[in-house]
């Protein structure tokens, strides 16, 4: 009641205010207000003026008369400021108009921006051939383009209404092989490759976060690619390779049991054979043998390279792995790697054999070996170094080719070819008389430290 009572009141005083901040209300007001006071004044001084009865009528006509003219004067002093203030009002609200147009176009213009936009990033967003989606933490699908129509079968509005793990896996939570859970701990991109759900194909499915102010996972992005028709060609890829490789394998092992056979009638021959014009072909045809038996080396050692995909490998476990294959006790050896793991073929363990070989045979002077790491902001630099006798400068663009190798028999061509085929480059940096110093170059994205990624 009281809320009520106090309420009316204050809406009769803004009343009252709003009529009264009317230009013609005050005009009659201010009028009122003059006539009130000019009659009760003017006729209390004719009263004290003019004593005659008589004259008093005369007085008053003078004095309506006089009322007329400065009422009048009155009036049309309120009347033209009133038109001024009107004008100036009214040239205002045509300014502002002239502004709420212009605004209004610009606006109308933004607007037909903003759609021409938007369609071209819808239509651009649904010709994607992935499927590409925004999903909150609990695996919801927000938003979707229409690809999802022709990877799942289901509409892009059906998808709205479900989350993706059911789509994808046919379960109401995430699975072990789903990535969601990886990215939230995580909170980096994060990515598997399953099979489709009528085992007729393969889903390769990326997330990446999305994060609000505060740092926190508001939502991921899911891009679902199919890679059905990679799969199959994969395995294809893989079964030819088996298949070369045995082809190969068959093939060294005839042409070796050939050359040993020829070199067993070479032997018989030439122990029966006297001349001395004759002996100097025989002598010719052991070079040609030893050469085809050092061919028959290079590509028994050559054949398996790339034949097993490259994986991720702890540099210290395999060069102590490589170096156990050695007689490495006279030499020292020295580590200095942090654990540091790079993506290299599966024959890391031959570069690195190769690499201490090469000391153990050419070193001569040679006490120790080391192997450590340069970290730069693109890549990693791995070297290995002697206190050997080093290479001398004028065969240093020669040791990686395979003539080298063929007369050398040191391996470093085939080192170059086991670390390029992850786009690992090497060099010779080292300087004769002092050592060598091989650096292998290891790219961005090709190496990591485990230790780092357990503490983002």
């Amino acid at each position: 009641m009281d809320t009520d009572t106090s309420a009316k009141p204050k809406s009769i005083s803004w009343r009252l205010s709003q009529i009264f901040a009317l230009d013609p209300v005050k005009i009659c007001f201010i009028y009122l207000v003059f006539g009130l006071v000019w009659i009760f004044c003017s006729d209390w001084v004719l009263l004290q003026v003019v004593p005659n009865i008589t004259e008093y009528a005369t007085y008053q006509s003078i004095k309506g008369t006089l009322f007329v003219l400065v009422t009048a004067f009155l009036l049309f002093l309120l009347i033209r400021n009133f038109s001024r203030r009107l004008g100036d009002k009214n040239e205002m609200v045509r300014k502002t108009n002239e502004e709420l147009l212009a605004r209004q176009h610009e606006l109308w213009k933004q607007n037909e921006a903003l759609a021409r936009s938007k369609a071209e990033w819808e239509t651009t967003y649904n010709a994607i051939t992935d499927w590409i989606c925004l999903i909150s933490p609990d695996g919801r699908i927000l938003r979707t383009n229409r690809r999802v129509e022709n990877l799942l079968g289901v509409t892009a509005e059906q998808a709205r209404n479900s989350t993706y793990f059911e789509l994808i896996h046919g379960v109401e939570c995430p699975t072990g092989v789903c990535p969601l859970h990886a990215m939230l701990k995580s909170k980096h991109r994060e990515s598997v490759d399953v099979p489709m759900r009528n085992r007729n194909g393969w889903l390769h499915i990326t997330l990446d976060p999305v994060f609000d102010n505060a740092g926190n996972i508001e939502s991921a992005v899911l891009v679902v690619r199919d890679i059905s028709t990679y799969m199959l060609e994969q395995k294809a890829l893989d079964q030819a390779k088996k298949k070369l490789h045995l082809l190969n394998h068959v093939t060294f092992n005839e042409i070796q049991n050939e050359v040993f056979t020829l070199w067993g009638f070479h032997q018989f021959v030439k122990d029966r054979v006297t001349e001395s014009d004759v002996r100097s072909v025989f002598t010719k045809e052991e070079d040609l043998l030893n050469k085809i038996s050092q061919s028959l080396k290079f590509a028994q050692t050559y054949q398996n390279l790339g034949l097993i995909p490259p994986v991720w490998q702890n540099v210290n476990r395999v060069f102590l792995l490589a170096i156990s294959h050695l007689d490495s006790l006279t030499i020292k050896h020295e580590t200095v790697l942090d654990n540091l793991e790079i993506f290299a073929d599966p024959l890391l363990e031959q570069v690195l054999m190769v690499l201490a070989d090469n000391t153990l045979i050419h070193g001569k002077k040679a006490t120790r070996m080391k192997l450590g790491y340069v970290k730069g902001p693109e890549s990693v630099t791995i070297f290995f170094e002697d206190d050997g006798e080093g290479i001398r400068e004028d065969i240093k663009s020669q040791i990686f080719s395979p003539e080298f190798q063929k007369v050398k028999t040191n391996g470093l061509f085939l080192a170059k070819e086991i670390l390029e085929i992850t786009s690992i480059a090497i060099r010779e940096t080292g300087t004769f008389g002092t050592g060598v110093r091989f650096e292998m170059v290891v790219p961005k994205g090709a190496f990591r430290f485990p230790e780092e990624r357990k503490n983002e």
